[in-house]
């Protein structure tokens, strides 16, 4: 008889891990020698590249067919960490090509095989031709394990010297896909299923990925039909369900407009950020350009009718067609376009003030209406404000109103400041906010002049519908009517945001010499805002952007280190929390009110794109300043993204002198940036080689005048321009 001959299966793993540091890789590590029976020194190791990283692949392995069970790890210098949980179980078949895709520290995971239609019944593992030993369940321990400890967990003994040949290769004409659940049983529902999908695995998983997408735009539109039909605690946890919360390490925002965008639009501003034509463009353009820069958040202009064209005096919320940016339509197109690929828009909320469509019998401009809305029967009246919702000792209130502006409310004299303690008000914005969420399709809110009104609204309006209810639901006396009552009024006044961030624009402290080092009393003011919205909401690092300019306009790097060594914006007290930037509509564009300088914006960049914290990068200096700058910002968009900058890491400043400022970010560091003028004037200039691809071979080095010098050999990449460099360690480098 023929020997009885078993054709190995194939295997591919793809895990999406962005915890690795400097130095680090992915491995998986399993049952089977094919994966290093459980020792990590012999774990299948993954590798990745810049383009598709935090993606990580193996080749195809040729692999015994049977049930395996499998954990990632990250191995480096400091050990092997494991990831928790329990073990992964995946059952192979035999001359089958399977794929698995997971996350590091997750436990849900796709594990995909191709076989053919007349197989599907009466597929079965292969017989054993060896006495291999059985999968070991027992989790391993999570968090580092030292090198020298780490061969020794859950060892297996048997191995085997077995060796195969690949099958032939699939015939894509007549492919399935066979799918398993979680513990590794064969779903047989979902593969008797015909498959209109290549073998091809990463397709597989777009397509899969993109029908995701689809049906979250499903759910979305049928809540929003569920809107004032159903309870809002009821529909805030449906919501919560198709909420994509923004990790903010991995956040991106780029403020779509400037002030003159009303304007340039000519009545569809939200087409040209949609577009794929714009003039003097090369390339990919519009949304597919900004994702492709590693842009994930659009921060969108005001959508509502507005008494100014720029939309910073609104008067009907719900009135979106009569917005000088835009139809509803084209705005929902342009959200559903960025949505297509992986990226939020968000809403520009402005809430402190709001005009009056008519006056009153004396004359007052505070009678307000709900135009906009009128096709939404449940929607009536939602809007009708009068002057009981203007706070009192407004020049609009009529003393109807039930309070004045709060202790540290700045005033608006333009139009009516608006009573945010009053509990109508409060219904009737979280249902607009909601109403911009499923309707509309906003993801995220940037709250503007929060200055107006209490941080304690901001995190009123932001609160997830999960959050803290418990605990605030303590006071109120037991019983389940009280209870229910409770709930419902809490989560009746939120609006599940991905993420939220506040305009709190306050001014900055100077003296004789011009803006003093210590600007501690105006990062407290920030750093108590956010903690007044249960910092539910992040802020623009105001402090961080004064600071940045003073110091790059007169050669003043001092002034980028604390008293205690740290960044001395909010960036260096509560990084989380701050979202740093350069310019916006206001300081910049054709108001310039408080503009950073034009030629050191490069230098700025260079700053907040290798810094912790979540940048906010500028319209004008993305799309309108040529393709060299919006080149250079992408190269440092993919320097931050490729050495995994994360939104607390720890900044090292080396130096921060009166023209070098020389930082290391990340922990252990992965970055390092250096700004200023090119000679530091104190032991020579930067070395040969640190520009363009010499920078790998030689040792950029130079001096702060504090006797030791301040940057070592970097085999790794550089970025660099007249006043700054960008150093990124080569493990990190992909």
């Amino acid at each position: 008889m023929p020997p009885n001959i078993t054709i190995p299966a194939s295997l591919i793993f793809e895990v999406v891990c962005a915890d690795t540091a400097p130095g680090e890789t992915v491995a998986v590590v399993g049952s089977c020698p094919e994966l290093g029976e459980w020792d990590p020194n012999k774990a299948l190791e993954l590798a990745t590249e810049a383009r598709v990283f935090p993606s990580w692949f193996s080749p195809a392995i040729p692999i015994h067919p049977d049930k395996i069970f499998f954990k990632v790890v990250i191995k480096g210098p400091k050990g092997v960490r494991w990831e928790g949980g329990d073990n992964k179980p995946v059952q192979l078949y035999e001359g089958k090509r399977s794929k698995v895709k997971c996350s590091f520290g997750s436990e849900d995971f796709i594990a995909a095989t191709s076989v053919a239609p007349k197989d599907i019944d009466n597929l079965s593992p292969a017989p054993e031709l060896i006495n291999r030993p059985k999968p070991v369940e027992e989790k391993p321990s999570g968090g580092y394990i030292a090198q020298e400890d780490a061969a020794k967990e859950e060892p297996l003994k048997e191995e085997t010297d077995e060796t195969t040949e690949q099958g032939p290769p699939l015939q894509k004409r007549q492919s399935r896909h066979l799918f398993q659940n979680s513990d590794g049983s064969l779903n047989m529902q979902m593969s008797r299923t015909a498959s209109l999908m290549l073998v091809d695995m990463d397709e597989f998983c777009a397509e899969a990925e993109a029908e995701e997408s689809h049906l979250v735009e499903l759910e979305r539109e049928r809540l929003n039909m569920q809107q004032r039909r159903v309870a809002s605690a009821a529909l805030l946890e449906e919501m919560a369900k198709i909420t994509e919360y923004a990790d903010p390490s991995h956040t991106v925002m780029l403020q779509g407009f400037n002030w003159e965008s009303h304007k340039a639009g000519k009545g569809n501003w939200y087409g040209i950020v949609e577009s794929k034509a714009w003039q003097g463009l090369a390339g990919a353009q519009g949304v597919d350009m900004l994702a492709d820069m590693g842009i994930t958040d659009i921060w969108l202009p005001p959508c509502s009718q507005s008494v100014a064209p720029q939309g910073y005096l609104p008067s009907q919320l719900f009135n979106l067609d009569a917005s000088a940016y835009g139809k509803k339509a084209e705005l929902k197109s342009l959200l559903k376009s960025l949505h297509a690929k992986g990226m939020r828009g968000v809403a520009d909320i402005v809430i402190n003030h709001r005009c009056g469509d008519k006056q009153d019998e004396q004359g007052r401009w505070n009678v307000f209406t709900s135009t906009g809305i009128e096709s939404r029967k449940s929607f009536h009246g939602i809007m009708d404000w009068q002057g009981w919702a203007i706070t009192l000792g407004d020049q609009f209130s009529d003393g109807t109103g039930e309070r004045g502006p709060g202790h540290y409310d700045g005033k608006f004299d333009a139009a009516p400041d608006i009573d945010h303690g009053n509990k109508k008000v409060q219904g009737s914005i979280a249902i607009w906010l909601r109403w911009l969420r499923l309707d509309i399709g906003f993801d995220a809110w940037r709250f503007d002049f929060v200055k107006g009104y209490g941080a304690e609204y901001v995190g009123h309006y932001c609160r997830k519908a999960a959050d803290d209810l418990l605990t605030r639901c303590e006071s109120v006396p037991h019983g389940i009517d009280n209870r229910r009552v409770a709930w419902a009024w809490l989560r009746g006044k939120k609006s599940e945001p991905s993420w939220a961030v506040g305009e709190l624009w306050l001014d900055m402290e100077y003296d004789h010499d011009g803006l003093k080092y210590n600007q501690d009393k105006h990062r407290q003011d920030t750093v108590n805002w956010i903690n007044g919205t249960d910092k539910e909401s992040t802020a623009f690092d105001f402090t961080t952007k004064g600071i940045l300019q003073e110091a790059v306009r007169n050669t003043q790097y001092w002034r980028l280190k604390d008293s205690n060594g740290k960044p001395p914006g909010l960036l260096g007290w509560m990084p989380t929390h701050a979202v740093t930037f350069l310019d916006n509509h206001d300081t910049g564009s054709t108001q310039g009110h408080w503009p950073f300088p034009n030629d050191k914006v490069l230098v700025g960049y260079a700053y907040i794109l290798t810094h912790p914290g979540i940048p906010c990068i500028f319209w004008d200096h993305v799309c309108d300043w040529g393709e060299d700058m919006r080149n250079r910002i992408k190269a440092l968009l993919q320097l931050r993204r490729r050495a995994g900058i994360k939104v607390d890491d720890k900044v090292q400043i080396l130096c921060a002198d009166h023209d070098l400022y020389i930082a290391e970010i990340g922990s252990p560091p992965a970055l390092r940036v250096a700004l200023g003028p090119k000679h530091s004037g104190v032991d020579g200039s930067w070395s040969p080689g640190t520009e363009g691809a010499d920078a790998r071979r030689n040792t950029p080095r130079a001096s702060c005048g504090t006797g030791h010098p301040t940057c070592e050999k970097l085999n790794g990449c550089v970025c660099s321009s007249e006043d700054y460099r960008v150093w990124i360690r080569a493990s990190a480098a992909g």
